[in-house]
């Protein structure tokens, strides 16, 4: 998918359009156009033509088109606003303003750029333009079937041209040189940081060095100012900028670097479809078409109060109702869902509580009166096992039944013992009894020797008794578990 903006530049001489197309791949200038026009008042005639023959469909192309208004014909003030959000200072911004302007704030449109970061975040340059200037502007875009979603200044499209060429320094300067005048601008760490519009064309040598006496003393008061850095490098564009020898004489004045801006050089496929020859009287243009690349705090834009964009108000609109209508398909899919998901629970409740009562009854047949399955469940199981527990079924410690049964089955047929006696404890066993002989009692313990129910077996008393052949006997067994 490709977004496709235009870009159009008012210049003294002639009208630049730029239509930059964006994809995947980056940006490229897909269509271009230079249509001079004369000085005169009759110009706008001749414009209406030319932006007719620019955009022969009008309005119904729904072109995104993006119009730049000259430096000479802005006020620029560097302020500090008072909040760091910018919802916040468009509402107190004409206030904040009023006190610097030679006009009332009634006949002026305002609008700021807010630097990106840093400790001064709420630094700004606050631009504003005359009603009637905007109110002429618009009325001739009105003329030819246009609706430009935006009016922007001329420096920021400048300054949006030279952050997307990436010229490889973090402070420089760029000089649009025209017929008329020179718009210079000066930026640090890409925040735009000087808007100068210097009433100076370039036309001629001795111009040119009065042109670079101005930008020499303009660069001498902002690098000695307290927000001042040295700038690295000046480049050149604009209709003049192709003059021979321009980059001699400010080269000649100018003790910083003078450069050409050479796109091919650096962005080739930028303009590859352009003849060289007209990249400098179409930087302008092609700047403002940058501006939806631009972020938040920068996309300043004179098209507001009466002078709103119908077009751009129909489209957000549009994109509000598109939205609204998003929220509602996903919350119906969402109560869907959730009722789905309540369904599929509840009937998987009902029927594992089936499965419960189904066992319950097979573990119960007899059962009259069911409450609950879980808990007459948990009640069957507790008094089994305190019934069982009374007989030392289920308890650690075997019951004393269990070790007279584990006794008795050591004891062979041949054999005569009597158990007189048994003391069960936690950790020891004893058997007091009598036997026929010690070689029984030796068999017996023996045999408990074997058993894994007792780690130590020890024979305690073994003694003949005052009856005939009879022996008393005393095992003592120590737990094996």
């Amino acid at each position: 998918m490709s977004i496709k903006t235009w870009g159009l530049d008012f210049g003294s001489t002639g009208i630049k359009a730029v239509e930059l197309t964006r994809t995947w791949q980056g940006h490229r200038v897909t269509n271009y156009g230079f249509y001079p026009y004369s000085s005169t008042e009759k110009a706008r005639g001749e414009k209406l033509q030319i932006l007719a023959k620019i955009f022969p469909g009008g309005e119904k192309e729904g072109k995104n088109i993006i119009v730049s208004l000259p430096s000479h014909r802005m006020m620029v003030h560097r302020l500090s606003l008072p909040f760091k959000e910018m919802k916040k200072n468009q509402q107190v911004i004409k206030f904040e303003v009023e006190s610097l302007l030679p006009l009332a704030i009634d006949q002026v449109l305002v609008d700021f750029y807010m630097a990106k970061g840093g400790p001064d975040g709420n630094k700004a340059l606050a631009f504003a333009v005359r009603k009637e200037e905007l109110k002429e502007q618009l009325s001739l875009m009105e003329e030819a079937g246009l609706d430009p979603e935006s009016v922007v200044p001329e420096a920021l499209a400048l300054f949006w041209l030279a952050r997307n060429l990436r010229v490889g320094i973090s402070s420089g300067a760029l000089l649009d040189v025209g017929q008329e005048k020179t718009t210079m601008i000066v930026w640090h760490d890409e925040n735009l940081t000087l808007i100068r519009s210097i009433s100076i064309a370039g036309m001629v040598t001795p111009a040119l060095s009065h042109l670079a006496d101005e930008v020499k003393r303009t660069l001498i008061s902002y690098e000695s100012g307290p927000a001042g850095q040295p700038v690295e490098k000046i480049f050149l564009t604009g209709g003049s900028a192709a003059l021979p020898g321009i980059e001699e004489v400010f080269g000649e004045n100018l003790k910083t670097p003078v450069a050409i801006l050479d796109i091919n050089r650096i962005s080739p496929a930028l303009m590859a479809d352009v003849p060289e020859e007209h990249h400098h009287a179409l930087a302008v243009a092609l700047g403002a078409a940058f501006r939806e690349s631009a972020r938040e705090a920068e996309r300043v834009n004179f098209r507001q109060e009466e002078f709103a964009s119908v077009r751009k108000a129909k489209k957000e609109k549009t994109r509000a109702t598109l939205l609204l209508s998003y929220a509602i398909i996903l919350a119906v899919l969402g109560i869907a869902a959730f009722s789905v998901n309540l369904y599929l629970k509840e009937k998987k409740y009902q029927d594992l509580k089936a499965e419960i009562r189904k066992e319950f009854m097979q573990a119960h047949p007899g059962i009259k009166k069911v409450v609950s399955e879980v808990q007459q469940m948990k009640n069957f199981v507790q008094e089994e096992k305190a019934r069982v527990d009374a007989l030392g079924g289920l308890s650690k410690v075997s019951s004393p039944l269990e070790i007279l049964r584990e006794f008795s089955t050591m004891i062979e047929a041949d054999w005569k013992i009597r158990v007189t006696d048994l003391i069960v404890e936690p950790e020891t066993v004893e058997v007091a009894g009598e036997a026929d002989s010690f070689e029984t009692v030796n068999r017996i313990k023996s045999k408990l020797d074997k058993s894994p129910l007792y780690k130590d077996v020890q024979l305690k008393t073994a003694r003949a008794s005052a009856l005939e052949n009879v022996i008393e006997f005393k095992l003592q067994m120590k737990r094996g578990i």
